[in-house]
């Protein structure tokens, strides 16, 4: 399947997504496009994910590991049909990028 955006930590095709590090540095996870329900933008600060690395402080919210996050100010937010982690917040290197080939691949579904 051919991938149509690749960075640092995330590899995204057709049909899924792909975390090359998902928890901490190691531990690769993948996503079906199918689960995603919703996906939005939203502003990172110091009190809404900026400053971490990866993992979940409640168990609804789930950010793949990216040791660059905390010079970031804007995640992608894809709420998913999972019973926890329903909200994963993914900070790719090409944000723009990433928003319109979601969106793109969300239409289609």
């Amino acid at each position: 399947m051919k991938v149509l955006y690749h960075d640092k930590y995330i590899q995204i095709f057709e049909d899924r997504i792909k975390f090359k590090a998902w928890c901490l540095p190691w531990g690769k996870k993948e996503v079906k496009i199918g689960h995603i329900k919703k996906l939005y933008e939203k502003k990172i600060g110091a009190f809404s994910g900026k400053y971490r690395i990866s993992g979940t402080s409640n168990f609804r919210d789930w950010f793949h590991y990216d040791s660059e996050r905390p010079k970031k100010n804007k995640a992608i937010v894809l709420e998913t049909d999972f019973k926890i982690y329903k909200r994963l917040w993914i900070t790719p290197e090409k944000h723009v990028q990433v928003i319109n080939t979601l969106n793109k691949i969300l239409a289609k579904k």
